[in-house]
């Protein structure tokens, strides 16, 4: 008994921890290579929804910073250069009201977003992804106006496209 505990035991342990021999901590993919600040541009809206330019920029910016894995730089000191573009958003009526059935109380909104990012050379910008395509969904409640709903949702909304733009640009696939 005391030859197999002094001598199998140990090669037991040896093969159980080889494998956590070359675990890193840290953002999975993120190697000596890799990006670590980006520049986020202003985005632009082509969509129909008019009030989401300044808090959807703001929202990315902080959904970024909050990350902990990217800093935010400017334009010309910044290895990479985010660019997002919101191209549509869609209404649909979600529940109709008890008291006229032609008049929406719930709508749910989409947001179609594509995002680009772009590594800063030398000789300009180079892509790393062009176009990528982000759907955001949100649901409000029009009970005191339509317009009125969706004004009041704006900051949700943008923090709900934010958070999927960041998760994006980190995105190891």
């Amino acid at each position: 008994m005391n030859r197999f505990r002094y001598t199998i035991l140990p090669i037991l342990g040896a093969l159980l921890f080889s494998g956590c021999a070359s675990y890193e901590l840290g953002h999975p993919g993120s190697d000596q290579d890799s990006y670590k600040s980006v520049y986020v541009k202003p985005i632009r809206n082509d969509s129909t929804y008019p009030m989401l330019k300044a808090s959807l920029t703001a929202s990315i910016r902080r959904a970024i910073a909050d990350t902990g894995f990217l800093e935010l730089e400017s334009a010309e000191t910044a290895e990479t250069v985010l660019e997002t573009r919101v191209i549509s958003v869609k209404r649909e009526i979600a529940a109709v009201s008890s008291i006229d059935v032609g008049r929406g109380r719930k709508y749910e909104l989409e947001f179609e977003t594509l995002c680009s990012l772009y590594s800063q050379t030398e000789n300009g910008l180079s892509p790393i992804f062009i176009d990528r395509r982000i759907l955001s969904k949100q649901d409000i409640f029009a009970d005191g106006g339509q317009v009125d709903a969706e004004h009041q949702a704006g900051p949700e909304i943008a923090r709900k496209i934010a958070r999927r733009v960041a998760e994006t640009v980190l995105d190891t696939w």
